[in-house]
């Protein structure tokens, strides 16, 4: 059974956000995880510093909220000359705004190493898909962990 309002986050994620390399939402562990790929290798003192910062931003916005996450991590891997910064949180605290936070965070440190998606979604048809893909998610109840990359303006959602 998939959580309503984790399966409308994760489907706004996705279609919302170009800066995403892939958002994976794991129902079954009530988890999301989104992902940016930076082009070039980042230095440790910046990845530091990007930490420390979102890590205490959030964790203010969680105190004047009244939200207490059980999950928040942020993990950067290099592979091949690209940096993967993921960002795990739990979905039942997770926010809108939380995420709209994150990413003024992620374009104040990391705006020119973002590797994106050029081609933006119209609102109208971000509406439009987000409803198809509620609907048919929802008519197949067994479907648990999702995957989702975009792709010149496009958003393929997998079950995984």
């Amino acid at each position: 059974m998939t959580n309503d309002s984790g399966l409308d986050i994760f489907i706004t994620i996705s279609l919302k956000y170009p800066e995403l390399n892939a958002v994976k939402y794991q129902v079954d562990k009530d988890q999301i995880i989104l992902e940016v790929a930076l082009n070039g290798k980042t230095i440790n003192q910046k990845i530091k510093s990007f930490t420390k910062k979102t890590v205490s931003h959030l964790s203010l916005f969680h105190k004047l909220a009244n939200k207490k996450p059980t999950l928040l991590e942020l993990d950067f891997k290099e592979v091949s000359g690209i940096t993967f910064l993921r960002f795990l949180r739990d979905i039942k605290s997770l926010t809108e705004e939380e995420i709209e936070l994150f990413f003024h965070l992620l374009m104040d440190d990391f705006s020119n190493s973002i590797i994106r998606d050029n081609q933006s979604i119209d609102n109208r048809e971000i509406f439009k898909k987000k409803v198809k893909l509620i609907k048919v998610i929802r008519e197949n109840s067994s479907m648990t962990r999702f995957f989702a990359y975009r792709k010149e303006g496009k958003v393929f959602v997998f079950n995984k």
